[in-house]
């Protein structure tokens, strides 16, 4: 046996001394999972913002348990249930879905603009009327429906509620807001309809054992200053220009050279073979036209720089 053979033989104790290097190593380490991430939703509030909020939730919810216990001396429970974010159209799309989607009730600044809303699905809304009505048992809602007593008694409802919320952001963010004046269902009031962000608390009325809840809905553009989110520097007409070319410099546009153009009949393009001219009316010492994605822009000559075809451009077209 030649001295390259016995190299690679394994004693019993070389064999166990792999043993047990090998149970003395760390196996593989588990991948760690990655974060999920949803893009359908905004993420404008980080974690220290978003404790602030739920905050603000925690003290509107207070503020709800107060008022009705003080006014209607009832012995109510006020809960803050979640806090989410949304792009307005998202919300929108969930929202707007006719006679099956929740009832909506717009909520407006002291400059009449419709900045949020109340959100109540039909259960909810039905045992909210039932409730003011002193009669949980109450028939209310018939065929899913509302009368205009019905829902006259939600917004008087929505007016209260939004009263006690009232106090809460006048106080916390210096927001005042009140009914609109629109009960809605299945459709969007607010003015947000499209990607800008929204902050939602959904909250929650207890009378015992039964609960209802509700949501209030607002542009959280309006809660930047509270969460600590720091404000978008403010740009000049000049820089915003400047940041406009800069961008617009990235943007590919085509570049098409033109000598001269003809038209032949389709029988003669059909016998054209290799090595027939085309006689075209532009001379060849005139100079070509430049199109930008298709438009007419300069006139160039062709020239030749390393080996390449170029075109040295001699003049703007409109000139």
């Amino acid at each position: 046996m030649s001295r390259e053979e016995t190299s690679f033989l394994f004693t019993r104790e070389k064999l166990q001394r792999l043993v047990e290097r090998a149970r003395q190593t760390a196996g593989p380490q588990p991948d760690v999972k990655a974060e999920e991430f949803d893009w359908t939703c905004p993420h404008r509030f980080g974690a220290e913002a978003r404790t602030l909020l739920e905050g603000l939730g925690s003290r509107m919810a207070l503020s709800i348990k107060k008022g009705i216990n003080e006014q209607f001396n009832g012995s109510v429970e006020g809960v803050l249930k979640g806090i989410r974010e949304h792009f307005a159209y998202r919300l929108a799309q969930t929202v707007s879905v006719g006679n099956e989607g929740p009832y909506v009730v717009g909520l407006r600044d002291e400059s009449k603009q419709c900045i949020g809303c109340l959100l109540f699905t039909f259960e909810n809304a039905r045992f909210l009327v039932a409730q003011m009505l002193n009669d949980p048992e109450a028939a209310v809602g018939q065929n899913g429906e509302f009368s205009a007593l019905e829902e006259s008694i939600l917004m008087d409802t929505s007016g209260v509620l939004t009263a006690f919320l009232s106090e809460v952001l006048e106080e916390q963010i210096r927001l005042k807001i009140q009914p609109s004046g629109q009960l809605v269902r299945g459709d969007w009031v607010m003015r947000s309809r499209i990607l800008e962000d929204l902050c939602e608390w959904t909250l929650e009325i207890q009378y015992g054992s039964h609960s209802v809840e509700f949501s209030l809905v607002l542009e959280s553009s309006l809660l930047d200053a509270f969460a600590g989110v720091p404000a978008p520097a403010a740009l000049n007409p000049s820089q915003c220009s400047a940041r406009i070319l800069e961008r617009l410099r990235q943007v590919p546009i085509s570049v098409c050279a033109t000598l001269d153009t003809d038209v032949i009949g389709l029988g003669d393009l059909a016998g054209l073979e290799k090595g027939d001219v085309l006689v075209l009316g532009q001379k060849i010492r005139r100079p070509w036209r430049v199109l930008l994605n298709g438009k007419p822009c300069f006139f160039a000559y062709p020239a030749q720089q390393k080996g390449k075809l170029v075109l040295v451009i001699s003049e703007p077209e409109n000139e």
